[in-house]
């Protein structure tokens, strides 16, 4: 009764006039500027994600570079001539950091094993970057996506972005525009020239944290330092949602280890401490004016709590969420027990109410105007369908 019930809802809101059909709203006459690129997919454990990585991306001009921390290695898969793999048992700060010595194209992009960049927007990320000097990257529209009972399913994603000014802004600008109470746009899944990617890797996760939702933090910081990072009206980011959040002993992001609960303990007080100090220092050496930091600094850090307390707040009050608490309930003890931790999200995604299926998206995605290839969502639904059925097996559902 309530997945008939939510599959009911996610069609019906989902409902759509145009036309699917294959119509391409990109021209890719600039492919060649792949080659331009390098793409970091850090890895562990996720064996049937990394095989979907090297076929979606073999035959491609990107340059591909997995960095593995999994147990055992992948050298037995066959990687296509632009893919670099490298096995490693380090932590996933060492890995990372490591890659800042390995890249070596004009522009880099990093990129979680199971998700997707769309090559259209590359291209036209690249495009944008080349006519735009002074941006120092690029990010593009996104989409949730992942795999319920065989349907592929999409949402829209991080629509709620704001562009810097068209207008020509300072390092102070940036940061106040950045900064709490305000906020612009994330920079964890852009297109950055080499030079700032490897100044942000560096800056961000060089200082280990008990807490794995810090370093995002900072590199968005390090990006408003260093200069304008675009929006473009093109899709590039496809984010998974088939997987839970990575949380392990060196990214650790459960049991006390949120961000709010880690920034407010007097367990971490130190380390909070730190934290500071690591954002005093990138304002240090971008030459901030001594007067303007502890400002700067108490904005970021404070202000960074306190927005994400209201926003959980407004989360826990939210009519959804009640919703799936009370649906939750009536659904079997068993589904009940699996959901137990990931409530509601996970609940709300197992049973179809955050997806529609990819003509409605398409059909959306026209209507924003937002430039994309068809044809790259279908092989991604594809890819994502043969991964869930191959994960099936595995597990013996």
């Amino acid at each position: 009764m309530v997945l008939w019930f939510s599959k009911w809802i996610a069609i019906g809101i989902t409902r759509c006039k145009c036309e699917a059909g294959g119509h391409k709203l990109i021209d890719m006459v600039s492919h060649d500027n792949l080659k331009r690129l390098t793409v970091v997919i850090p890895s562990y454990g996720r064996r049937e994600f990394l095989k979907r990585q090297i076929s979606y991306w073999n035959g491609s001009l990107v340059q591909v570079l997995i960095l593995d921390g999994s147990d055992v290695s992948a050298y037995d898969l066959q990687f296509p001539q632009n893919f670099r793999y490298v096995h490693s048992r380090e932590g996933f700060l060492q890995r990372l950091l490591s890659a800042t010595e390995m890249v070596d194209t004009e522009f880099v992009a990093l990129l979680p094993d199971d998700e997707f960049f769309l090559e259209s927007g590359l291209v036209d990320a690249i495009d944008y970057m080349d006519s735009n000097d002074q941006a120092i990257g690029c990010v593009g529209r996104c989409l949730y996506f992942f795999v319920d009972q065989g349907r592929f399913l999409l949402s829209h994603a991080y629509r709620d972005w704001r562009p810097f000014p068209p207008a020509p802004i300072s390092m102070a600008d940036r940061l106040d525009l950045d900064l709490p109470p305000n906020k612009t746009h994330m920079a964890m899944y852009g297109i950055y020239r080499r030079n700032h990617w490897i100044t942000m890797i560096r800056g961000a996760y060089s200082v280990p944290f008990s807490c794995g939702y810090v370093y995002e933090r900072l590199l968005n910081f390090q990006r408003s330092v260093l200069g304008r990072t675009e929006i473009i009206d093109s899709l590039l980011w496809m984010r998974s949602k088939e997987n839970p959040p990575v949380t392990n002993s060196e990214f650790p992001r459960v049991k006390g280890r949120d961000f709010v609960s880690w920034a407010t303990s007097a367990e971490f007080a130190v380390e909070v401490s730190r934290y500071r100090e690591v954002a005093r220092n990138i304002l240090v050496r971008a030459g901030v004016n001594i007067k303007d930091i502890d400002l700067y600094v108490n904005r970021f850090v404070d202000g960074g709590v306190a927005r994400q307390q209201s926003k959980e707040e407004r989360a826990r009050k939210s009519l959804r969420r009640k919703i799936g608490k009370k649906l939750l309930k009536l659904a079997p003890k068993r589904f009940r027990l699996l959901c137990k931790r990931h409530v509601p999200a996970q609940f709300l995604k197992f049973v179809g109410w955050e997806g529609h299926e990819l003509p409605n998206v398409v059909c959306d995605l026209r209507s924003l105007g937002t430039r994309f290839d068809e044809a790259e969502l279908r092989r991604i639904a594809e890819l994502s369908l043969t991964t869930y059925g191959q994960i099936e097996v595995v597990r013996g559902i």
